[in-house]
């Protein structure tokens, strides 16, 4: 048995709430102290991988979730003149995954989910419009102090989780490097509600269409489609949302695209590569956007922020006394050795693309074999943590 434990996280995205969820399901008293006046709505990430469904199961929250989103089967690979050349089917990766499938939806609708089952726990405590101002620690405890309106209230702890996202203040407080480098594209993202099967028969809930090295993204979303494009750095954001600019872009992939979809929202992002110099700074743990953040496509960030999550909860609720300090922090290492060495030069081989990448995703498509060991690659099922159960104090 393990002594009672204690932990703050700072950040109540979808990192934060799944780390003190899945805390909280383990008996450990835990306090979110998110510096927003409530959730985010933003539109962000939307994809979730088979092992972050594992873990969302495990959390009690995914029979909710899967009714809000949409669930994804195959993922297609078309180019401009000989349309589709490869699909891949996620149902081969049964044999390695209860759940073999993608599903699709904005975090703004997990998130209230996982809040809403976290506060089922007496021994959690969500502080919203609550920003940590300072933190001081020693070999055995970590003491925040955090700022809420004009008052202040000083909490204590085990540990402190900083998912405080990319622009993590206590990363930067700590020190912390955070480094790499922006992409040459930014990312213009529309959200249509027009039905793309007339413009493109037979799509896939994602599809990657190639015309040499440009491409276009379409992924299928409960209410919507997002169509996403590369802006080359040098185009002005108000040039790049006109009209004109987005057909002529989506013409270089689909030449017979007439019109520009019936728009519900479009924006423009610029998307980076960088990850955090160190993972902790003595009893204080970065996950999530807050050690690494990397290109969108294959949706893999947020699902390793997730899986950092589970993973350093693990650690904090099963380290055995006396040696807790050890315990979680190989644990914190390896969650920024996954990133390193995996989960980014896996996103950056995503938008490669040319000749040779496309033509190994048709050996790959046409070989079961293959097809199945790229999509578990694809999938995240190699690197993720071990899903063991906490407790079984979950509420």
């Amino acid at each position: 048995m393990t002594a009672p434990r204690e932990v703050i996280v700072a950040g109540a995205g979808p990192v934060g709430l799944v780390a003190a969820l899945a805390l909280a399901d383990a008996g450990v008293a835990v306090t979110v102290a998110e510096k927003r006046p409530a959730l985010s709505t933003a539109s962000k990430a939307s994809t979730f991988h088979p092992p972050t469904l594992a873990i969302l199961d495990r959390l009690r929250v995914l029979d909710t979730v899967q009714h809000l989103g949409q669930r994804v089967d195959r993922v297609q690979y078309r180019t401009a003149s000989e349309g589709i050349f490869a699909e891949f089917e996620l149902a081969v990766l049964a044999p390695y995954t209860a759940f073999p499938f993608r599903l699709h939806l904005e975090q703004a609708a997990l998130t209230p989910v996982i809040l809403e089952r976290l506060q089922r726990h007496s021994h959690a405590r969500v502080l919203f419009d609550a920003e940590v101002e300072d933190v001081v620690q020693d070999e055995a405890r970590v003491t925040v102090r955090v700022r809420r309106g004009a008052t202040s209230e000083t909490l204590a702890a085990d540990w402190l989780v900083a998912a405080d996202g990319s622009r993590s203040d206590l990363r930067t407080r700590l020190g912390i490097a955070f480094e790499g480098v922006e992409y040459a594209n930014k990312i213009l993202r529309l959200m249509t509600d027009d039905d793309l099967d007339a413009l493109l028969p037979g799509i896939a809930p994602v599809t990657y269409v190639w015309n040499d090295a440009k491409s276009v993204s379409f992924l299928r979303m409960p209410d919507c489609w997002r169509i996403i494009l590369r802006v080359p750095k040098e185009v002005d954001d108000a040039i790049a949302l006109h009209r004109d600019w987005i057909l002529a872009r989506l013409r270089e992939v689909v030449p017979h695209c007439e019109r520009v979809p019936h728009v519900v929202m479009q924006d423009v992002y610029g998307v980076a590569r960088r990850i955090a110099g160190r993972v902790r700074d003595g009893r204080v743990l970065l996950a999530g956007d807050a050690l690494h953040i990397t290109n969108t496509r294959g949706g893999m960030n947020m699902n390793c922020g997730i899986h950092d999550a589970w993973a350093l909860a693990h650690a904090i609720a099963a380290a055995p006394d006396g040696a807790d300090a050890a315990f979680v922090a190989a644990a914190a290492d390896e969650r920024l050795r996954v990133a390193r060495d995996m989960l980014i030069p896996r996103t950056d081989r995503n938008v490669a693309g040319g000749a040779a990448w496309l033509d190994r995703i048709r050996t790959m498509a046409a070989d079961p074999a293959e097809a199945a060991a790229y999509l578990r690659t694809a999938a995240m099922l190699d690197m993720t943590p071990a899903l063991a159960p906490l407790a079984e104090n979950a509420a």
